[in-house]
């Protein structure tokens, strides 16, 4: 009778779980990937972390190691095959997969030829050494390379997708042989989108040509993507003939000198795991800090149907312990409101009035005095520490009023227009604001100065620097209608220096006057040479006896 009972208790209970919606399941492969994460140090601290957050997907970084970092053809050291057989254990028993990256194409010295024996052999040499190792997963990047093929190549194959199929399929066939069989994703010259849809020949080529064995590498609609979704990756697909693998670049920030991102992850659709093959996220250098971002990626990871981004945030703050809640509000506030594509980012203090400077720097320093003071938020601190202080800095040079002693005493800062405001004020340890060719609209900055009475001479004392490829653009300096300088900008690529230039005291006139410094070369693209940088300009009055 109670064989019975139970034998209905299951079939009852076998029915009611068919009855119910599945679980929602995760992206198959998921994880990240280490940005300049020099030595094994932050992988063996990655690793854990991946665990905990049910994420499966760890791969080393170019430059992992120094010497195969910059020259791909050097073998690792003994030491460092240890360390990647050690990592390689740990990530089995965590159930964690490694996986080695390495780019024939960047940094490689003599450059890489596609048809070489050699250069094929030494690829598969790579692989085959690492797979002893027990690595299983292997991504051939060729991004971010020079796209012109070498002589022989040219001859041979006379195009470059033509070159990376015969390449990659020669690899793969090598690799295949290796047991157990291991993995292989490939990262092609184009891999946006945009740049897929701009070299649709290339793009089409390497897909139909590429074993289908071989996954692809796609970073989104652009190389940072303010958003993802299935149907981006379904075009992609059409075009590689087969699901594309997404490397997100958030939260990277190599391209904001290591500036912090936090906001949580944002825009990427929940169907997005049916249409990709896998998914892995590029971290800041700074992993601490990097672990508060990706804790949100973890979660759109596993449930991307159930992911919400505001309620990630406060999932953030609440997985911390109740005394260290408080840094990582003030954290998030700070360096977590902006995403890519939003207003205010990257995150970081803007030029506003002394007034709001001060407010603001009220609460700089308050995330400071909680990251110190907290022991169990060392970690963060030190990933942080130079950031804060220079944003702190740069506030204080703004609350305070500079020109009490002086008609015009300024920071780079102190200049309005000029393209600070689009790429950041603090460069080279210093607040500067710079202008760029009249045809990128941000030619231009100035600033007012005021002056009680008349002054027969002055000299107008300059501090900057030229762009640093050298290519000394002509510049002006207008006092409101006269002209201060006018021709090349002859300052150093290499250190601000300061020059002097003596005004007429019938320039200068009682009230507010205004200093003008523009770039008067026609042609030039926004962040590209030729470019002038200023940091600091004073006004100096002269006695009338002064020569």
């Amino acid at each position: 009778m109670k064989t019975k009972r139970l034998t209905i208790l299951i079939l009852s209970l076998c029915i009611f779980g068919a009855l119910m919606p599945a679980h929602a399941e995760g992206f198959k492969i998921r994880g990240i990937k280490g940005l300049w994460w020099e030595g094994i140090e932050k992988y063996n601290l990655a690793l854990p972390w991946l665990a905990r957050h049910n994420l499966n997907f760890l791969m080393l970084c170019y430059t992992s190691f120094p010497a195969s970092g910059t020259d791909w053809r050097a073998d690792y050291t003994n030491a460092e095959k240890a360390q990647i057989k050690e990592l390689a254990q740990r990530g089995k028993a965590l159930g964690v997969e490694i996986c080695l990256s390495f780019n024939p194409g960047i940094w490689s010295n003599p450059p890489l030829v596609y048809s070489s024996d050699q250069d094929c052999k030494l690829a598969f040499q790579k692989v085959r050494t690492v797979h002893e190792l027990g690595v299983r997963w292997f991504a051939l990047c060729l991004d971010d390379i020079n796209r012109a093929l070498q002589p022989e190549d040219q001859s041979r194959f006379g195009n470059l997708a033509a070159a990376q199929v015969y390449f990659v399929n020669r690899l793969w066939e090598e690799m295949k042989a290796l047991k157990p069989r291991p993995r292989l994703i490939f990262c092609p010259s184009a891999y946006t989108t945009a740049d897929m849809r701009e070299h649709l020949e290339y793009t089409k080529t390497i897909g139909n040509g590429i074993s289908r064995e071989v996954m692809m590498f796609w970073t989104g609609p652009q190389v940072c993507s303010p958003s993802i979704t299935a149907s981006d990756a379904r075009l992609v697909a059409q075009w590689l003939k087969r699901k594309p693998f997404v490397w997100d670049n958030y939260p990277v920030n190599d391209m904001f000198a290591w500036r912090p991102l936090l906001s949580p992850l944002k825009n990427r659709s929940s169907d997005l795991k049916d249409a990709v093959c896998g998914y892995i996220a590029n971290p800041m250098k700074q992993w601490h800090l990097s672990t508060i971002p990706l804790t949100s990626t973890a979660s759109y990871l596993t449930n991307p149907e159930k992911y919400d981004a505001e309620r990630a945030k406060q999932q953030i703050i609440e997985s911390y312990p109740r005394d260290q809640q408080r840094a990582i509000r003030l954290l998030l506030h700070l360096y977590g409101d902006s995403f890519w594509g939003e207003p205010g980012f990257p995150p970081k203090p803007e030029y506003v009035s002394r007034d709001q400077a001060q407010k603001d720097l009220h609460i700089y320093r308050a995330l400071r005095t909680e990251l110190m003071r907290n022991a169990g938020l060392s970690d963060l601190w030190l990933d942080i520490r130079d950031a804060l202080e220079s944003d702190i800095t740069f506030l204080e040079k703004i609350a305070v009023d500079r020109r009490a002693t002086s008609p015009l005493k300024a920071s780079g800062i102190d200049f309005e227009g000029g393209a600070a405001s689009v790429f950041g004020w603090l460069k080279y340890d210093k607040l500067v604001n710079y202008v760029y060719a009249k045809s990128t609209g941000r030619n231009e900055m100035h600033t007012s100065f005021y002056l009680s009475e008349q002054c027969p001479k002055a000299i107008l004392r300059l501090t900057a620097r030229n762009d640093d490829w050298q290519t000394n653009g002509t510049i002006e300096i207008m006092l409101d209608d006269y002209q201060v300088y006018a021709g090349p900008a002859n300052f150093p690529s290499n250190a601000f220096e300061t020059k002097e230039f003596t005004l007429p005291g019938s320039i200068l006139k009682v009230g507010e006057n205004l200093l003008r410094i523009r770039m008067t070369e026609q042609q030039g693209a926004l962040g590209m040479p030729p470019w002038f940088m200023v940091s600091d300009v004073e006004l100096i009055p002269l006695s009338p006896q002064t020569n």
